[in-house]
């Protein structure tokens, strides 16, 4: 029989998941919180993805729109977004990771506005599925991930509708979510081209309205204006 670091390290690699008996090393994991080794969070992406595909399956959602989902935070958490803006050698969008397309981020110059260690890319990935399941009417998770994350990955608890888009402060509805992904993004709190980095402290699922409000401002600028904006409106009314 094997024991846990045994399980974790055969699930690191190609081995599949396996529910509900495998959902106990999440707690195991958790607890090492931000000393998490590479071999460990990527057991870990694996638990979550796992849970989170589970529990949308049950509420009856298509494997169709699970995988728009499941993509989308590969494609913003460990992925780059593509890093240059026409392919060398063909036409068009780039096609592969040499040429400027996707690729891990952790392969990147340690010195690119999009690189990441794998363990702070995986953890970004990690938090944006628990942000998920903390949405408006999001299906209720099975497993005791509750309180795990929090305060150090997240800062609420994983339930639904627990968390709150970081610009407006509205709630994020998980079924218009899911029904259309282009609803949301992933935003930087210090903008990456403004000394950001793509850690988890600095990184959220936000509605695509409030990326757009935010713009290149890093977040207490954008508050400041805000603030300033509407102070002036109080006291010069139009006329």
């Amino acid at each position: 029989m094997l024991n846990i670091a045994e399980r974790i390290e055969q699930l690191s690699g190609r081995v599949r998941v396996l529910l509900p008996q495998d959902a106990i090393l999440i707690g195991e994991l958790a607890v090492k919180e931000k000393s998490i080794s590479t071999i460990e969070v990527r057991c870990l992406i694996k638990l979550i993805k796992a849970i989170f595909e589970e529990a949308i399956q049950e509420a009856q959602y298509s494997d169709s729109q699970i995988r728009a989902l499941t993509t989308k935070f590969r494609d913003a958490g460990r992925r780059s977004a593509p890093w240059r803006p026409t392919s060398s050698r063909v036409p068009g969008r780039p096609q592969d990771g040499n040429d400027g397309n996707r690729i891990n981020r952790w392969l990147m110059p340690e010195d690119h506005k999009f690189y990441a260690n794998e363990v702070d890319a995986t953890l970004v990935e990690i938090k944006y599925y628990l942000q998920t399941l903390s949405m408006l009417n999001a299906p209720k998770c099975e497993y005791s991930i509750k309180q795990i994350f929090t305060p150090w990955l997240i800062k609420h608890p994983v339930e639904p509708g627990a968390y709150r888009d970081p610009v407006q402060r509205v709630q994020i509805d998980f079924h218009s979510f899911i029904n259309d992904p282009r609803l949301l993004q992933s935003g930087h709190l210090d903008p990456l081209d403004r000394d950001g980095r793509h850690v988890p402290e600095n990184t959220y699922l936000m509605l695509a309205r409030s990326n757009q409000i935010q713009g290149n401002m890093k977040i207490e600028e954008l508050i400041d204006l805000m603030t300033k904006i509407v102070e002036d409106h109080k006291t010069n009314p139009f006329s």
